[in-house]
């Protein structure tokens, strides 16, 4: 270790009678100790016993990676606090609140380099007719910077917006321009800045049919890392719905291969999806609106050929609109593939809404296929819902930690199943099991907004630390972008203790199936100002009286199971019982927790998880 605490004035903890369960009581003696994060790398018995490398910190490459740690350290910082129970979110975040008519069909994507930076796009209704806005933030969502992309010469309006962010850190936004000369344009604009400024448009293709544009990165370490491939379907063709795909190998400067990939004429086909699998697979995957049948295809070659099409799973449509409300919804589902190195690798699955009879309402499936795409199996996702309520719009994502993520609405906190809230779930063993979290702050109704339709797809992405829906909310009366910034990897049960009282906290650790057998150990501290690194690992705690408590109380009555190996889902249960009453002198403090994980190395550091204290 490179780095130590000097002089660092702890706050020391007194528990008498801690074994008997008698009330806890911090008295607070100032000493001054020089303490190495070393002390906790490799604590026993869970040690591998090899020593911590010294290895950079933040990114290595970019025009921000100066500033990353410290604004990584100043957001952690703020602690977001989740409401009890669960999820670990903060308040809804607002990127264009206020701005007039309505915003929806969006889609975001995280900065690999940078998960602070952050790049959405959505349709945007203000002027009356449809335009995309983009939306940019370089500190996790507290502030965003946003413009509107207007036609082109000769286009009647755009939409239908997809972005990514590739592992140079250059946001790509691609859409359609619609009803030009000649047909609709695909484009691609990228920025150099971060996605503040955005170039003039290259075009991908034009043709009278284009709709429905998806686009992905390959962030794998396969050959064409940092690859670009779109996807689009061309409606009412001689040959039915097509779907069609283009790439780029340059940042979305240039791009080739312009093709068909359906391989059936007469197919109903409708908006595809991408995503790239661990050695630069390219999949598709679209919707057979005449079969009802999700198709996928792959290429092994970074998208010049492609194979034969694979029915990975056939589904019930769902009404459009649904029972109970007054969108219209289409087949549009979503494709994601763990392209990291973990037990799951390689894994694709496929996110979509189907109709139930006889309960006759909209749920969340996923179908997954561990064998690349030979065998295919189907999993409920919305498990938690006991009120045959609606779930429609899924997006899929897998983390690096190897969970598989999925966003949608939700009708199930609304008896009468029609108010909205955005949802994740999340599976950390390949799409078997999962756990639900509600997102947005409050319901809205969608009949009494702005919005003539909700659009057809909601953004999602999600990075080491977070997980970022990105959707529009009609709680105001118009439809206006929101985010969250959704923290899975620790969370509890409740966000308040009761000096007078005490009280009991469950702490859920979720890092992943990628982590398992991995050492693991809940750390505390009253402040987050400085925090610890630990190699290329910021631990967002401050060495005090409670972080040493949570060292010298590990596994006890206290602290239970606070130390150990995390399970095959990178997961463990952690009890803190506080006993109580303890110092009033502590009300209005903010307690700070955080699970580091290690193995032979320093491996990663969760979220600051906030517990305050009240009298």
């Amino acid at each position: 270790m490179a780095q130590c605490l000097r002089s660092t004035r702890l706050c020391r903890s007194v528990l008498p009678g801690l074994a008997g369960g008698a009330a806890m009581l911090f008295a607070t003696v100032t000493v001054s100790v020089t303490v190495s994060p070393t002390a906790i790398a490799m604590p026993a018995p869970q040690s591998t016993g090899a020593a911590s490398e010294q290895e950079p910190i933040g990114p290595a490459s970019g025009a921000r990676d100066a500033t990353y740690l410290a604004r990584l350290r100043a957001h952690q910082k703020l602690g977001k606090q989740g409401r009890a129970p669960s999820p670990p979110d903060g308040p809804d975040q607002t990127p264009d609140a206020g701005r007039s008519g309505a915003q929806c069909e969006s889609s975001i994507a995280i900065d690999p380099t940078d998960e602070l930076h952050a790049v959405g796009a959505a349709i945007d209704f203000a002027t009356g007719s449809a335009l995309t806005t983009w939306y940019t933030t370089f500190d996790g969502g507290l502030t965003w910077t946003s413009g509107v992309i207007l036609n082109e010469p000769g286009f009647g309006f755009n939409g239908d917006c997809s972005v990514v962010i590739t592992p140079s850190g250059v946001p790509v936004i691609t859409l359609l321009q619609y009803y030009g000369a000649g047909g609709s344009a695909v484009d691609a604009y990228r920025s150099l800045d971060g996605g503040l400024t955005w170039q003039a448009p290259v075009l991908v293709d034009l043709d009278g049919s284009n709709d429905k544009v998806s686009s992905a990165t390959d962030r794998s370490n396969g050959p064409h890392r940092g690859q670009i491939a779109v996807a689009w379907d061309r409606f009412f063709t001689a040959q039915g719905d097509t779907i069609w795909t283009a790439v780029s190998d340059d940042d979305g400067a240039t791009w080739r291969d312009v093709q068909r990939v359906n391989d059936t004429n007469g197919e109903a086909g409708i908006s595809p999806d991408v995503a790239y699998g661990p050695n630069s697979e390219l999949w598709v995957m679209w919707a057979d609106r005449g079969q009802y049948e999700v198709v996928v295809d792959k290429s092994l070659d970074g998208g010049t050929t492609f194979g034969t099409d694979i029915i990975a799973g056939t589904y019930l449509q769902v009404p459009s609109t649904l029972p109970n409300n007054f969108f219209r919804l289409f087949d549009i589902f979503s494709i994601t593939v763990d392209m990291t190195a973990g037990p799951y690798s390689g894994s694709v699955y496929v996110a979509y809404h189907r109709w139930n009879k006889p309960a006759t309402n909209a749920d969340i499936y996923v179908l997954r296929s561990h064998d690349g795409g030979a065998t295919w199996k189907k999993n409920f996702v919305n498990v938690g819902d006991a009120t045959n309520s609606h779930q429609v719009m899924p997006w899929a994502e897998v983390d690096e930690h190897g969970n598989l993520n999925i966003s949608f609405w939700d009708c199930r906190l609304d008896p009468n199943n029609y108010l909205l809230w955005n949802w994740v779930a999340r599976s950390s063993d390949g799409g078997l099991h999962w756990r639900e979290y509600p997102v947005s702050d409050a319901g809205f109704d969608y009949a009494n907004t702005d919005g003539w339709y909700l659009g057809d797809y909601i953004g999602f992405d999600v990075s080491a630390h977070f997980s970022r829906p990105f959707f529009p909310d009609g709680g105001s009366g118009s439809l206006d972008m929101t985010s969250d910034e959704i923290h899975l990897d620790l969370h509890t049960d409740v966000d308040v203790l009761s000096a007078a009282t005490g009280g009991v906290v469950a702490f859920d650790l979720n890092v992943g199936p990628n982590h398992a057998g991995e050492n693991y150990w809940l750390l505390g501290s009253f402040s987050t100002t400085t925090g610890i690194d630990i190699g290329s690992v910021h631990l967002p705690l401050d060495y005090d009286g409670l972080f040493e408590l949570t060292l010298d109380q590990a596994n006890t009555a206290l602290f239970v199971n606070s130390l150990g190996v995390l399970d095959a889902t990178g997961s463990a249960a952690i009890t803190i019982d506080t006993g109580g009453p303890f110092d009033p002198a502590l009300s209005g403090q903010n307690s700070y927790w955080s699970a580091y994980v290690w193995a032979a190395k320093p491996v990663y550091a969760t979220n600051a998880t906030v517990i305050a204290i009240v009298p």
